[in-house]
């Protein structure tokens, strides 16, 4: 029967507290895997609501109208910040509010289980909910450049790796969100120690595949390869960790009828334009730009050979998991994200031993691809199996979430 007490309806079906800076389907990874989830968790019957910012709310209105959500408004302190500049108090300013519009949802809503999807990074502060059940993630991040691309690494960064340990101690005696929730983390133990390094403990960890994939996807048929296909695909932001460049620079040394069609968008653009001309690969190379994930994509990728995506910071990649799950070979650095998914069986793995190397290997894995299509159609092959066994579907995933769901409502039952 139902209990108000627990966000239960008494049918199975719960009432789930969603927590994000952006859902969105134009705002990056994680703004589409925190709509994903609400999508899918209200697709299995559950009682969702969402707090979210208000720069999403046209989009929403617009694409997702039935949809339960409270918006987060601008402030002159948040316009301020941004003229400024001032990016980590503007992140911790937007995560208060979020907070704190999520207190007041919640008091109105009496969820079951309030879920943080969204920041993953393990280093960014959370605050505390009391009285409720939270999950938090999954969290994914702590990754370093390879020691042969520390260039590519900016300032920022680097200094931050260098102050991790003091600094996740301190923000772990200032704020104390994490260590009240179960954390779901996607990022492995790189992930992990720095959460430890927080105060955060081993017990409140679950270890999970960073996002799912959509039904739509995942229903397709593997893609068959056969035959010679020198066509090659990046996919993702345009910015210098996702080594887009190498793949220019590999093709260049490829099979002169190979081409590279580069769907996404980003800072690094111009850049790359001036790379292509500069190499003399004008009529090899195509600007795609970005393309929304949905059929519109996926009927493209059917026509790839490859995958050829030498990120050398890659967290976790939904691109290599969609990839995974259509048949569509992968070449990548064998580093962070790409290295918890995919082994030498199931994709090309470059050792990211210097930018040279590594532009070498890209070029030789697309002759080989590109004219060997019974080694490519294997490689397929294994990949879609293993993103099966390892259930990348959304649905799949969100089910074994529920048990983390049930854990966090008695972890909070038992403490208070």
């Amino acid at each position: 029967m139902p209990d108000a007490a627990t966000g239960d309806r008494g049918d199975g079906r719960r009432r789930i507290l969603l927590v994000a800076p952006n859902i969105s389907r134009q705002m990056g990874g994680e703004g589409l895997k925190a709509l994903q989830i609400h999508l899918e968790l209200r697709a299995m019957g559950h009682d969702v609501r969402q707090v979210t910012h208000a720069r999403v709310r046209d989009e929403m209105r617009r694409d997702q109208p039935d949809l339960a959500i409270d918006y987060v408004e601008d402030d002159a302190a948040q316009i301020w910040l941004h003229r400024l500049r001032l990016k980590p108090l503007l992140g911790l300013l937007n995560g208060w509010q979020l907070h704190r519009l999520s207190r007041t949802v919640a008091d109105r809503f009496d969820p079951w289980v309030v879920h943080f999807t969204s920041p993953i990074s393990p280093v960014l502060p959370y605050f505390r909910m009391p009285g409720r059940s939270v999950v938090i993630g999954p969290l994914n991040g702590n990754v370093a450049h390879p020691a042969a691309f520390q260039s590519r690494e900016p300032t920022g960064k680097k200094l931050g790796r260098a102050v991790l340990r003091p600094m996740q101690a301190l923000l772990g005696l200032l704020f104390h969100g994490k260590k009240q929730a179960l954390l779901l983390i996607s990022g492995g133990k790189r992930t992990a120690d720095a959460l430890a390094m927080g105060g955060c403990t081993a017990d409140q960890f679950v270890f999970t595949l960073d996002c799912g994939i959509p039904d739509a996807l995942v229903d397709r048929a593997r893609i068959a390869h056969a035959g010679v296909n020198r066509s090659f695909l990046h996919l993702g932001r345009l910015v210098p960790y996702k080594g887009c460049d190498l793949a220019i620079r590999a093709l260049a040394l490829a099979h002169p009828e190979a081409t590279l069609d580069i769907i996404g968008d980003g800072s690094e653009r111009p850049a790359l334009q001036a790379l292509v001309a500069e190499l003399g690969l004008g009529e090899r190379v195509r600007f795609v730009g970005w393309v929304p994930a949905g059929p519109e994509l996926y009927d493209r990728l059917s026509g790839y050979r490859a995958l050829v995506l030498p990120s050398v910071a890659e967290a976790n990649g939904i691109a290599f998991q969609e990839a995974m799950v259509l048949g569509l070979p992968v070449v990548c650095v064998d580093w962070a994200g790409p290295q918890e998914l995919l082994t030498a069986d199931e994709a090309i793995m470059i050792a990211p031993t210097s930018e040279d190397d590594v532009v070498a290997a890209v070029a030789v894995a697309m002759d080989r691809l590109g004219q060997d299509g019974a080694f490519a159609d294997g490689l397929s092959e294994r990949a879609r199996t293993k993103a099966m066994a390892l259930g990348f579907r959304w649905r799949d995933l969100l089910t074994r979430w529920q048990d983390v769901y049930a854990r966090a409502h008695d972890r909070s039952f038992r403490s208070s």
